[in-house]
Formats: structure tokens, sequence, C-alpha cells
């Protein structure tokens, strides 16, 4: 799956907080689970890319990886702890 899909998979995640269960939560586990894996992938190309410009490009998809991944965890634990609070 690309970048894009799976940030705007999470974004749809995050966005639809009005029905939470368990699902949902495992959806969005999962989704964070393909991001990381995929921020992995692209430090490994980095090494391997031969120029410069290579290396920025994949620095900054990195980058946006980094940031979408920490939003979507800080929502995730927010879900899990109010989801524990109600059961």
């Amino acid at each position: 799956m690309k970048n894009a899909k799976l940030i705007e998979k999470l974004r749809k995640l995050i966005k639809n907080r009005n029905n939470i269960d368990e699902e949902h939560i495992e959806k969005l586990r999962k989704v964070l689970r393909k991001l990381k894996k995929r921020q992995h992938k692209l430090a490994d190309e980095r090494q391997e890319a031969q120029n410069d410009h290579d290396r920025q490009k994949i620095d900054q998809e990195i980058e946006v990886l980094k940031l979408q991944r920490k939003k979507g965890v800080e929502i995730y634990k927010q879900l899990k702890k109010e989801r524990e609070e109600f059961s």
C-alpha cells in the first residue's frame, strides 16, 4: 500500500471518532503498524540511495510518516484509554 493510501486511511479512522469500538481501535493499530513498516523500509532505501536528491526526497517521506504516526499513536492511546474507562 502506498504512503498516500495509508495516510488517508489513518485520517479517516482518526476523523470517525463517534463510533468507537474494539474493531475501530484494531484497524487504527493495523494502519499504524503498516506506517511503521513503511517508514523502516524507506530508511533502508535511504541507505542505498545513490545521490543526495534521492536521499532528501526519502527523508521528506520519512518525516511525513513520522508526523502522521505520532498523531495516530496519540489518538490510539486516547481512544484505548476512553474505551477502558467505559468498560
